[in-house]
């Protein structure tokens, strides 16, 4: 399929630490667009509201954001048709209340997702035609020093599939059970979502780089060592946390180098999950590597190539091996 170059943007964030690759100019003609966090700020994602001409649909597992807040109300009052669906699973009420309360208040058709399954997507649809889809959360708090990324995807097949399945969440939001997602050849749902990548992570010949908060699922940690095993240079940046030692000692013993970021959110943080697999194709998303992200959540991850993408994965790649440099690595690590 022939595609118009992606665009990238990164700039915008003065932390030293942060990765910084010159400005480019948003083009609304480019099927994906990178926008990496913290280095461009929530700008570029707010915008999408202040320009939507006829209906917004965000699902977010965590909204703690008063100008994000605003904007949608805004949206709502200049006549459009705005959607909010919010996690409540887990802490969810707890961390969304105060935004709910004030969406109601505003006019905007607000609703809880059942208490039953954790909504982990962090999606924003704009007049159905853009999806904004995110690693990190609209929480103000963690957007300085948060590593995040937001793909701003305009690809039709995309957005569509991407727009039906949160009207299908919206209408079933009391449902136990997500309804079926819409599938795409670029969208990796969940839930079931392991399969699929384990694949991606399957398919690597030469190397696979991984960025994760979170890493306990089984079967994940067991297919990275088989890769690792067969020869495949494995990198991982993971933040530090003590629930991953296990994982950790096992997937350095097969030979991953494995590089820790502080769990401080004064300090750059690790939120974003990525597995980019031979410099060439990339899972970015919601999902992260536990068990419940990949086979019970709703959570959404796109898988980009070279051939659609070139840009967003070499900017994906520089980005790592900045993070990975600035990580000291495990205890376990030899290198």
């Amino acid at each position: 399929m022939a595609v118009a170059a992606t665009v990238v943007v990164t700039a915008g964030c003065s932390l030293a630490h942060t990765n910084a690759i010159a400005p480019r100019a948003a083009a609304p003609a480019a099927p994906y667009t990178l926008i990496q966090e913290p280095d461009a700020g929530m700008t570029p994602v707010m915008d999408l509201i202040d320009e939507a001409t006829e209906s917004v649909g965000l699902v977010i597992y965590g909204l703690a954001d008063d100008a994000a807040v605003k904007k949608l109300i805004a949206a709502r009052k200049r006549g459009l048709a705005v959607q909010v669906l919010l996690n409540s699973a887990y802490h969810g009420r707890a961390t969304n209340t105060a935004a709910y309360s004030a969406l109601r208040a505003g006019g905007v058709d607000v609703k809880w997702a059942s208490d039953s399954v954790i909504v982990h997507q962090k999606t924003l649809i704009v007049d159905k035609r853009i999806a904004a889809v995110g690693t990190g959360n609209l929480m103000a708090h963690y957007y300085p020093t948060g590593r995040d990324a937001w793909i701003i995807d305009a690809v039709a097949q995309d957005v569509s599939a991407i727009a039906t399945t949160f009207d299908e969440d919206f209408e079933a939001a009391d449902s136990n059970v997500p309804p079926a997602a819409i599938t795409g050849e670029h969208l990796l749902w969940s839930p079931g979502a392991r399969p699929s990548l384990l694949h991606h992570i399957d398919s690597a010949t030469r190397s696979v780089d991984i960025t994760a908060e979170e890493l306990s699922d089984q079967a994940t940690i067991s297919e990275i060592d088989r890769v690792a095993r067969r020869g495949v240079a494995c990198r991982m940046v993971l933040t530090d946390n003590p629930q991953w030692a296990r994982a950790i000692g096992e997937l350095t013993a097969a030979g991953c180098s494995v590089h820790l970021l502080p769990a401080d959110p004064q300090a750059l943080y690790m939120h974003e999950k990525s597995i980019l697999v031979d410099g060439t194709t990339l899972a970015i998303g919601s999902t992260n590597l536990t068990t419940a992200s990949l086979q019970y959540n709703r959570e959404l991850t796109l898988q980009l190539d070279t051939t659609i993408a070139p840009q967003i994965i070499s900017a994906v790649a520089s980005t790592f091996d900045h993070d990975y440099q600035l990580a000291p690595p495990a205890a376990s690590s030899t290198y």
